[in-house]
């Protein structure tokens, strides 16, 4: 999205002054070349937004899968203390068995 650069600000349009031929008004080229970049400005701009709203559905539903997996850690403390104890046999029997073959 930083790769986007707009042709006009809101105080070039507003301070644009067309060419003026005599009796007859602004010279239409100048007019519609005005009015295009007018329009692709407005196109880019557009296309920033539906952008950012497709990266703040994602944020949402980041943020959601987040809140998710705190819950996930909440609720299974108890499975992690099992878990935790289990470990603590495992590394016993590791440090005796290295007792037993290397001696101590």
């Amino acid at each position: 999205m930083a790769d986007i650069t707009l042709k006009l600000s809101a105080k070039d349009i507003y301070e644009k002054e067309f060419e003026r031929t005599a009796f007859r008004g602004f010279k239409p080229e100048d007019v519609d070349s005005f009015l295009d970049d007018v329009i692709e400005d407005y196109q880019k701009m557009a296309d920033m937004n539906q952008q950012l709203l497709k990266l703040n559905d994602e944020n949402v539903k980041l943020k959601r899968e987040i809140e998710d997996l705190r819950m996930r850690l909440a609720t299974g403390r108890s499975e992690n203390t099992v878990s935790t104890t289990n470990n603590f046999d495992l590394l016993k029997r590791i440090s005796n068995l290295e007792k037993a073959v290397f001696g101590k």
